[in-house]
């Protein structure tokens, strides 16, 4: 970059740093500097969590194009479908609103995954004994034979998600999701009203 560009660009920074200030304050340039350090550690910050946002959706719509290649055959069509039966695998039974909420599914939307499930005889649902308003569901042999059919081609499709990374760096992944995880499913389960203002205010 030549020198004339630089002054350029502090030029412009100095608009940005004088605007910046109240009619009383009179800065001296270390106070320039630390507003140049200050913004530019904004911008990255901002670059980072834009880009992991953008990666989590991209890998969640290669993971689908994967699912899609599995499921093919198979009486459940969607990711939703096959994530909706996988809890009930090792479990009694969930209610609905749990299910629900495992999924970070609306409970509209949810219901329809369950309904769709029920109409192929892969959960079946009865009326809680210790609640009367909620409905358990419990996985069928169906369901279950469906999902052990399924698994070394599920276990290929999650292999192939994380294939170009070395063991460190999947370990070091898994576990900054499971963070991400467990930390959005309080918002998502308390935070359900509030604004993403609110919610941010809630985090500082």
């Amino acid at each position: 970059m030549k020198t004339k560009e630089i002054l350029l660009q502090l030029i412009e920074e100095l608009d940005k740093f004088e605007h910046s200030l109240s009619e009383n304050e009179t800065p001296d340039m270390n106070d320039f500097i630390a507003f140049l350090c200050n913004t530019k550690n904004i911008e990255q910050r901002y670059s980072s969590e834009v880009e992991i946002a953008q990666h989590v959706s991209l890998l969640h719509r290669y993971s689908k194009f994967y699912m899609k290649k599995v499921l093919k055959n198979s009486a459940m069509k969607t990711m939703e479908e096959y994530t909706y039966l996988i809890p009930l695998l090792h479990r009694e039974s969930l209610s609905k609103t749990e299910l629900n909420s495992m999924n970070v599914m609306e409970k509209t939307s949810g219901n329809e995954i369950i309904k769709r499930l029920l109409k192929k005889n892969l959960i079946r649902q009865q009326r809680n004994q210790l609640d009367r308003r909620s409905m358990s569901v419990f996985i069928t042999d169906k369901g279950r034979n469906e999902i052990l059919k399924l698994y070394p081609n599920l276990q290929k499709s999650a292999t192939l998600l994380s294939s170009s990374l070395s063991t460190s760096q999947k370990t070091i992944l898994a576990n900054s999701m499971r963070e991400m995880s467990h930390f959005h499913s309080d918002i998502f389960i308390n935070g359900k009203d509030k604004t993403i203002d609110e919610i941010m205010q809630e985090l500082t």
